[in-house]
């Protein structure tokens, strides 16, 4: 213990003695570790730390998919009863979520609303912060209403007011009681305001509907039984569908229907897994640049203290106590750069966890907390062993004969730590390289993305969530005699281009899939088409242009036969040789249950919209006539002169004089829309550039330093060679010809493993390939013109020295 003290003080004593090439080192340190740190705080949040449900680790949510791209389905009421009559494997609990208007408290409010087993928080195991649960009674039929509120609206709407506990409100014009707190959980399964038990919801009080096994209205989550696994769930969800299969046929003629248990952890990282993998592994090896840059320093330092190492292993200090000295230094800079790195983190990681939670349900939870702070604490000792280490192994291997002869100040060093420096600074190219590779391929990537043209424009358009209560707006004439003044007090404004409704915004991810029957052609399970509801001037105020036939118009009304426009993707899939305008086309109803719907007449072809986020293509769709298919919920587009907030107060006005108690929600502006759906590609991307660059900068002034020291160790041969008469190109030549040759070593090293690595890549690039030829050759021509900046400059102060200063040196 006595040696060890010994050790901290004099360690401590030679980084006061130095204090400006401690700073830098402990700065430099500071970066490559804050780096992992924020990473690994929002990896930890996302995929390691436990879930904030007591069952968090059993819980599996039940999938009903098509084929692979078609977008998934749900499930209906008897087929929720059938998977909880025949599984032994889980205990299933159902769950969907709809809006509703919520007033009695200030002003009217539009909720998102979950629908709920009433045992659904007991299966995930969250209890709630306040007041009760639901209980089975709460589903029973004439139950009172009641509600349970989210930790995050009770404070949002109510102010963290716990007297609002029995407090009733109205919801839909329906008093309901708000029983309830639940504790802070993440937004999932979705980004729910209250809860209610299924015994509330409307839909649940239509015998027909809920009889129907085509209605496919519900989601299932399921907490498995002790000893029970996923796999073996999902083996007895596919047993349990292939039987549904043979009793009844008609509901499931499509062979590629599947039922996918997914654990729910799975679920919630699996759209950011992948990005968040990649660019931990990036700063793993930020921090492997930082740690052989931080040995080249450390290494130049102790060839100035051989003298001192020398006379220490002279007076008998065996290897052993040399490099435990050493070591202790090292490891004290890397303690102290760990400090930096956690501070740079702590500073950073509020932006960090608002970019996250954009894109993760997790991403509200990053923090710095105790695993973290043990994570940092493990890497920033093992980075002070590993960048002290090997000079430390180097200037511990001495004996006194190879000290008097290369250890002195006027001879050139040792040729092993030539080659120990050398190698460091291949690997630093070359992992810099694979990083700028990396950085450069998802800014492509990310600028393919904003090239895409969509299929609508962004420009002046506001956006607004209007959603009717259906106990108030029962009649389709109720709901046409809304929104119809509305849309003509909008379009009366001189400031309104146009204005228009419809059922789904561009790019809000996926719609309906019902199946589709075309006249005059043979059956087909797989031909399905998502649908959209439009009023008359939609496509005229998102910019989507009509192709063929004609948009709706006043003649599309209630009393007339009903019409339907396709998109262009629609019209090539089901008419690649005909013309579709007059052609029918009909929904098919009840999952393929042989329920008949009117056939509709295809009056128009319009442009392609991209539904499902930028990178994936527009599939078959159709837009229905607002007009004949009224519906309560809608999305009001209103497309302006100039800023089109200027007109939310108009839209507030309207609605107020058609309804005082009707709310507003989902105010934003169709460019906000789409740079949201660019938030995760953005995210990554920036991330990479960060970390590209600084990774670059720290090669960079490695690649100049240890130049520089390499010709500061060279000083008395480079006077020798300028006295015996070399020229001063020649003398530039000399330097750089070392230097570039690690260079070119660490280009062809990085080229070959970022071929290999990049690949990792290929699930979040768009429109470009992991081994792209043009972004390799101008990340290499850029690390080589850097490189020979790097050596150029000493270079050219080394052709520059006097003979007799050099040899009197």
């Amino acid at each position: 213990m006595v040696t060890l003290l010994q050790d901290l003080r004099y360690a401590l004593r030679q980084l006061l003695k130095h204090p400006l090439f401690s700073a830098i080192v402990v700065l430099t340190l500071g970066l490559g570790i804050g780096a992992n740190t924020a990473m690994f705080s929002i990896l930890d949040t996302v995929l390691l730390r436990p879930l904030p449900y007591a069952n968090g680790d059993r819980m599996v949510h039940l999938g009903a998919r098509l084929a692979p791209g078609q977008q998934s389905v749900r499930f209906s009421v008897p087929e929720l009863v059938d998977y909880r009559r025949r599984t032994r494997t889980m205990s299933i609990v159902e769950y969907h979520s709809m809006t509703f208007s919520l007033v009695g408290h200030g002003e009217p409010d539009r909720v998102q609303t979950a629908v709920v087993s009433n045992e659904f928080f007991r299966v995930l195991g969250v209890r709630v912060r306040l007041g009760r649960d639901f209980v089975p009674a709460d589903e029973r039929a004439g139950a009172p209403h009641v509600l349970l509120l989210t930790d995050q609206y009770w404070r949002r709407r109510f102010g963290g007011d716990p007297r609002i506990v029995g407090q009733a409100l109205r919801m839909n014009g329906q008093p309901i009681t708000v029983i309830g707190v639940l504790p802070p959980l993440p937004p999932y399964p979705g980004t729910n305001d209250v809860y209610m038990p299924t015994s509330n919801c409307p839909f649940r009080s239509d015998p027909a509907l809920i009889a129907n096994r085509g209605a496919s209205l519900i989601q299932l989550w399921g907490r498995l039984d002790p000893g029970a696994s996923a796999r073996q769930a999902q083996v007895e969800a596919t047993t349990i569908l292939n039987g549904l299969r043979q009793e009844f046929p008609q509901f499931y003629r499509d062979p590629h229907l599947d039922v996918p248990v997914v654990p729910i952890r799975e679920e919630i990282s699996s759209g950011f897994r992948a990005s968040l993998l990649v660019l931990f592994g990036v700063v793993v090896l930020v921090l492997v640049i930082t740690c052989a840059n931080v040995a080249n320093l450390t290494l130049a330092r102790l060839m100035s203290r051989e003298r001192e190492i020398t006379l220490r292993a002279a007076l008998g200090a065996g290897r052993g106590r040399i490099l435990r000295q050493l070591l202790t230094e090292s490891a004290i800079v890397g303690l102290l750069g760990g400090v930096v790195g956690l501070l740079l983190a702590a500073a950073g990681i509020a932006g960090l966890r608002l970019w996250v939670s954009r894109i993760n349900a997790l991403g509200a939870a990053v923090s710095i907390d105790g695993q973290v702070l043990a994570f940092t604490l493990g890497v920033a000792l093992l980075t002070g062993l590993a960048f002290g280490l090997l000079p430390a192994l180097q200037m511990s291997r001495h004996d006194l004969a190879s000290a008097l002869k290369e250890g002195g100040t006027n001879a050139t060093a040792g040729a092993g730590r030539h080659r120990l420096r050398g190698a460091m600074i291949v690997a630093q190219v070359a992992i810099s390289f694979v990083l700028l590779i990396m950085a450069g391929l998802t800014l492509q990537s990310l600028l393919n993305l904003r090239r895409v043209d969509a299929g609508f424009k962004t420009g002046n358009v506001l956006t607004v969530i209007l959603d009717l209560p259906f106990n108030k707006y029962q009649s389709n004439a109720d709901v046409l005699n809304f929104f119809r003044p509305l849309l003509r007090g909008l379009a009366e404004r001189p400031s309104v281009v146009s204005a228009a409704l419809v059922s789904d915004l561009p790019l809000a991810g996926d719609l309906a899939n019902p199946g589709i029957d075309v006249e005059g052609a043979a059956d087909d399970p797989s031909r399905q088409a998502s649908f959209h509801l439009a009023s008359e001037a939609l496509f005229q105020t998102l910019g989507i242009p009509v192709l063929a036939g004609r948009a709706f118009d006043d003649r599309d009304t209630e009393t007339m036969p009903p019409v339907v426009v396709i998109n262009r993707s629609m019209a090539r899939r089901f008419w690649p040789l005909a013309d579709p305008i007059n052609a029918k086309i009909r929904i098919r109803r009840g999952g393929g249950g042989g329920a008949k719907a009117p056939w509709l007449t295809v009056v128009g072809v319009v442009g392609d919209v991209r539904q499902r986020g930028l990178a994936e293509e527009a599939g078959p769709a159709f837009y229905l006539p607002f007009a004949q298919v009224p519906n309560g919920t809608m999305e009001l587009v209103v497309r302006t002169q100039a800023d089109p907030l200027t007109v939310l107060g108009d839209v507030k006005s309207l609605v107020a004089q058609l309804d005082p108690e009707q709310p507003i929600a989902g105010i934003q502006t169709l460019a906000e829309v789409r740079s949201q759906a660019m938030a995760s590609p953005r995210l990554t991307a920036s991330l990479l550039a960060l970390f590209a660059g600084l990774a670059f900068v720290i090669t960079a002034i490695g690649i100049s330093g240890v130049i520089s020291y390499s010709v500061s160790e060279r000083t008395q041969e480079i006077g020798i060679r300028s006295a015996l008469g070399a020229q001063r190109s020649a003398l530039v030549g000399l330097v750089m010809r070392g230097g570039l040759l690690l260079v070119l070593s660490g280009l062809a090293l990085g080229a070959l493993a970022a071929a290999f690595s990049s690949r990792l890549l290929a699930s979040i690039l768009f429109g470009i390939q992991p081994t792209d030829v043009l972004t390799f050759v101008l990340v290499a021509l850029f690390l080589l013109l850097v490189g020979v900046t790097a050596c150029f400059l000493p270079a050219r102060r080394a052709a520059g020295i006097d003979p007799l200063v050099a040899l009197r040196s």
